[in-house]
């Protein structure tokens, strides 16, 4: 009899701790554009929240004063200002060459980025200056979120400029502001968004 206590409670000082380790469940999980003020939460546990997006953090790899090279964008939004880089750009649809877009990664985070999407009155068929469209779709992304983090819904308005396209090289350089959601529904605002793409 007094074996059979020694076995159970060996038994049981091997088998406690290994359910204490698999109660891993529930878990929280932090994920933020870098920096180490990071403002944007996402909770994993069973009933998770929505996401709150706050303020993002400064980026040093951002300056407004810095002039755009071709194939990046830039904008502000609040007191934060993000830029990144243009992995692919074009346009939609085959031969009209009145609709294109954009996109690419920010210069702050891998998971992140942002999409255009434009539709213009006239095509890019020829050289084109100060063209102003609301019928624009705009998205700041994260891979990892199950909503973006900034996204254009009508009524909101939001404009996309081309101040110039030129045909011969396909380089478009433009502008885009407007009103965004959140993904917890709040509004912001967008200024100052630039980007310089070659469109083919």
């Amino acid at each position: 009899m007094k074996r059979i206590k020694q076995y159970h409670l060996l038994a049981l000082a091997f088998v406690l701790p290994v359910l204490m380790l698999q109660n891993t469940g529930c878990y929280k999980e932090y994920s933020y554009e870098g920096g180490d003020t990071a403002r944007i939460v996402r909770d994993t546990t069973a009933n998770p929240g929505p996401v709150v997006v706050k303020e993002f953090p400064a980026c040093p790899l951002c300056n407004s004063s810095t002039e755009l090279s071709t194939g990046q964008w830039s904008f502000k939004t609040g007191n934060s200002f993000l830029c990144g880089g243009v992995t692919n750009s074009g346009f939609i649809g085959g031969y009209s060459k009145k609709d294109f877009t954009l996109f690419g990664p920010s210069a702050c985070s891998v998971d992140t980025g942002l999409v255009i999407s434009a539709y213009l009155s006239v095509p890019l068929d020829q050289d084109r200056f100060n063209l102003t469209t609301a019928r624009a779709a705009f998205y700041y992304y994260d891979n990892h979120a199950a909503k973006d983090i900034l996204i254009s819904l009508p009524p909101a308005p939001f404009s996309v400029t081309v101040q110039s396209f030129i045909y011969a090289t396909g380089i478009a350089t433009g502008t885009f502001s407007g009103t965004v959601y959140k993904a917890n529904g709040d509004t912001a605002v967008i200024t100052a968004g630039k980007f310089k793409v070659r469109l083919k």
